[in-house]
């Protein structure tokens, strides 16, 4: 079997450029893909223990009342108690009391819990959208190397690195947690989401 000769040209500069872009954007890119997705793993954990949080206040502010009513009733003299009997109702409203009050502080540690949860899913949903943008940035830049590779334009090439800079600057941004708030930046996370 004869082998078929492989035509051999002389790479061009631009060429280099676009294939040593496209292997570190695109590597980049991997790394930030697999973050993305460990924040937003994350951010459903928080959300669970968010939801699981209110979840536990409701049920702690139903308690809460139970014990309040059953410690009103309680505290309401009955006609022709005996004094054993009125000693054993009111220790009885005593401690419907006393478990009301530690369901009130209960539930407060539950409340301050689930707001805790919350903010902490903002601060990971502020990352991820950085992520986010990292992604579509990168996506774009490298998509328009491959159209540089296919039409041979340098000034292609240079546009190109626009985005590929934004998406590394936001996937950076995104590692080392920095605060990208601005205008320009949420404009493009809304246009996004």
């Amino acid at each position: 079997m004869a082998e078929i000769p492989i035509e051999s040209k002389a790479e061009s500069p631009l060429d280099t450029r676009v294939g040593a872009a496209v292997v570190l954007l695109a590597t980049f890119l991997g790394i930030c893909n697999v973050k993305g997705g460990n924040i937003a793993q994350q951010m459903q954990q928080k959300q669970a223990d968010r939801n699981n949080s209110w979840a536990w206040y409701q049920a702690r502010n139903l308690r809460e009342a139970v014990y309040d009513a059953a410690s009103e009733e309680m505290s309401v003299p009955r006609p022709h108690e005996s004094t054993g009997e009125r000693q054993i109702r009111e220790t009885k409203s005593a401690e419907y009391h006393k478990r009301a009050e530690d369901q009130k502080q209960k539930k407060e540690d539950q409340k301050a819990a689930a707001e805790q949860a919350e903010a902490e899913y903002k601060k990971l949903a502020a990352k991820d959208d950085q992520f986010d943008l990292c992604e579509a940035a990168l996506t774009i830049g490298l998509a328009m190397m491959g159209v540089t590779v296919l039409i041979k334009k340098k000034w292609l090439f240079w546009i190109a690195l626009i985005p590929s800079v934004i998406g590394l600057g936001m996937g950076i941004a995104g590692f080392l947690g920095a605060d990208t708030d601005s205008p320009a930046i949420n404009w493009a996370i809304h246009v996004l989401s």
